[in-house]
This record gives structure tokens, sequence and C-alpha cells, in this order.
């Protein structure tokens, strides 16, 4: 059986992996780097079968559209997966225009992959002509999954993962396979409690309101946006939401199986107030005390209209939710205190703060998993840094750290 990535082995994003066994071509995710220009994967190859989406986020879903270019790849992932990437993937195209680069895919690649998708349920098997996959749970975000590819041996691909129950999903639960490909995002480090990471989020917002401030919460859309809501349910701030998660609510609404406690992500909702319309944004700023609002990185979105109007207001604070890459608006603030809005830089008055709402698993969970599925071979990926997670597994299996395009056996 013969491994190979077209992107993500050494790097957060653009991942992609390509399975050969059997005469068979399989493709497990395919996505972007949703930097400013993005940056992409190398190309699929043209004699795909079958590939698999393991959850929506563009790192991961954001090229999927020129499969459907493909003589004959079908595309098999949950259908809130399926939904979510097809939300992610039209505003990617939407970005494009924005930012004027040219988009790797067109509005009707989007839609004739339609015609390619097959939805699995959560703890369902895909089969075909002699394919067996099967789905399990990957924590993360809802739909997200393992994929466990039974052939001359068995592959387990875990896609992103988290093993900690959350607001909004369950952990991740352990799968024995041969092989084990992992993601190692937090390779050598550890996430802080995460009961206490809400309390300090809650206090922060609290000691904001306080004085007289807002708090500015830029979130991910999906996941992120749903976890702050969810940890400020009970708190009883005046909170409006703006930006795509209003979307993403609906597409989690409608499948509550995939969420850890559907009645109770409907309460947190019924107290926030939505903004529809660019007119309610005025009203946020009058009356809210916290605004949830997309982009989790500062690199685009509404964050930047709410930010612009209130960053000369000391009494006000940003509270970033998400791990802010190189290069994007949200590392800039945090490195340098600026911000960079229309080709303009401004200095922030407000309060900075950052809170670690990771959705993926730390390095002592990952070691966990790695040991518990049994897999004489683990193979790192998604990560910029794996060699402590190498060293941590080297006592009890063999570690791969694979190259992008560098084709290996299992």
């Amino acid at each position: 059986m013969e491994l190979q990535f077209l992107g993500g082995a050494s790097e957060i994003g653009s991942l992609g992996l390509v399975v050969r066994d059997a005469g068979r071509t399989l493709l497990f995710d395919y996505g972007m780097t949703p930097t400013d220009p993005p940056s992409y994967p190398r190309p699929a190859p043209t004699n795909v079968d079958v590939a698999f989406l393991s959850h929506a986020h563009l790192d991961h879903s954001g090229m999927t559209p020129l499969l459907s270019r493909l003589p004959r790849a079908r595309l098999i992932a949950t259908p809130v997966t399926i939904a979510v990437a097809d939300l992610l993937t039209k505003d990617a195209l939407k970005v494009a225009r924005l930012e004027g680069y040219l988009p790797p895919y067109s509005p009707s690649d989007i839609h004739a992959l339609h015609a390619r998708f097959t939805a699995v349920d959560r703890h369902g098997t895909f089969r075909h002509r002699g394919i067996e996959v099967e789905f399990t749970p990957a924590g993360h975000i809802p739909g997200a999954s393992m994929l466990l590819y039974r052939g001359a041996k068995d592959v387990l691909f875990t896609g992103d993962l988290q093993t900690i129950p959350t607001h909004l999903v369950g952990g991740a639960e352990p799968v024995e396979t041969d092989v084990l490909v992992m993601e190692s995002t937090y390779a050598g480090r550890e996430h802080p409690d995460r009961r206490e990471t809400e309390r300090r989020f809650r206090d922060k917002v609290a000691e904001t309101v306080e004085r007289g401030g807002k708090a500015i919460v830029p979130a991910f859309a999906v996941g992120r946006a749903q976890e702050v809501l969810m940890s400020l349910a009970a708190s009883g701030f005046e909170t409006y939401l703006d930006g795509m998660a209003r979307a993403v609510n609906e597409i989690y609404e409608a499948a509550p199986e995939y969420l850890a406690d559907a009645r109770k992500f409907r309460r947190a909702l019924e107290g926030v107030h939505v903004v529809e319309h660019p007119g309610d944004r005025k009203r946020a700023l009058r009356e809210a005390e916290v605004i949830v609002t997309t982009g989790g990185m500062l690199d685009g979105g509404p964050v930047l209209f709410y930010i612009g109007e209130l960053y000369k207001d000391a009494k006000s604070s940003i509270l970033l939710t998400g791990f802010q890459v190189e290069g994007s608006n949200g590392r800039q603030l945090m490195d340098e205190g600026t911000l960079t809005i229309d080709d303009t830089t401004i200095h922030p008055a407000c309060e900075v703060a950052k809170f670690d709402f990771s959705a993926h698993a730390g390095h002592s969970d990952l070691v966990r998993l790695a040991k518990e599925s049994r897999a004489k071979q683990v193979v790192l990926m998604h990560g910029d840094h794996r060699e402590p997670l190498q060293e941590a597994l080297a006592s009890f299996c063999d570690v791969v750290l694979p190259e992008n395009g560098k084709s290996f056996s299992v």
C-alpha cells in the first residue's frame, strides 16, 4: 500500500492524502490554506476512484470542488460536513472576488460537486466495489469523522480530532488499526484546563462590561462561534452574533444527533440577538455587551467593522478565541499591537486577550489515542513541529514523518 501527501504533511493546512491499494486510488481530504492569498496542495490524481472528507474546515475541504472535474471521483462525508463544506467553499469564492485573486474553481464546479456527494452517517460504513471505509466521530466539530480504510492493511485517517468533550461535541474514542495517520497540530504542547479557560473568558467579559465597554469576540464560524455562545449561555450578557455562524447554526440545529446536547445548544441560541442586516450592526454597537463575530483571525468579515468603530475605546476588549496564523491580522495584533483595515494601520486602545478554545487534541491526548489504537505504524501529518510527538511515540510504534509529494509504503 502506497501513501502520498499532496499537502498538509509538515504544515497545518492544504491537507490531502492519496492512498493507492489493490489498483484503487483513494483521496482523503483536499483542502487549501486560507491565507491572503491562499496556498494550495498539489493537483489530485486524475484516476481518483473515491474521495473522503473528514470535516468541513477549508484546510480540509477547500479544494474539493475541483474533484467534480475528475472522470469518476465521488466524495463521501457525513451530511453535516457536506452542508457546511458547501457553505464554506462558496464563501471562499466570494472572498477571492473581494480580495482580487483568481480562485482555483468556479461556482459551476461547486454545483457539479453536488452530484458527486454521498452522505454517510457518523457511525456508518461506505462500501463500493471492494472499497470499505468506516466512519467514527472525531470530536473537533459536528460531523467531523475519523476514517478507517480496510484494505491490505487497516489505515485510520484521523482528520482533525479532539478527545476531550466540549459543549458542542463528544470526544473522539480510539479505534484499533494497523496504520494510524494522525494529525499533530499540537505536538509538544498541552492545552490549559478547558473549564478554567472558560471561567477566565467569562470573567474578562464581565470585567469589560462592568467598566462600560463591549467585548468583541472574533470567532471562526464553524465550531468556535458555537462553543463561545454555549460558554456564555448562562451568563446573562446581552450577546449579538454576526457573520456566517448564523447559517452554520441552522445546519447544526437541523442535525441534533451530531451535537453533544441539542437542547442545550438551542437554549444557548435563544438568548442571542442575530445580526441579519447591516442596520442591525448599529443596534449592536448601541445595545450589545458581547459581539461574537467572524472572522476568527481578523482578516475579514464583520469583525473589522466592529473594531473599526470601537478601536479607540479603552474600555472595550478584543478577546481572541483561536489560533492566529503567521501573517494574519490577529497575529499582527498579538505581536505588534496593530491591525490593518483597508490598507490603514491602526493601534487599538482596546484591551486584547487570548483564550485557548482549541478543538484539537493536545500532546498527551494524541499520545494516548495512538497507544490505544494499537497501531504498529503511526504517520504524523498536519503539524509544523512533529518531532516531540515522534519522540513520545517511538517507544511503542514505528513513526513516519512524511513529506509533501513523496510516496512511501506502509
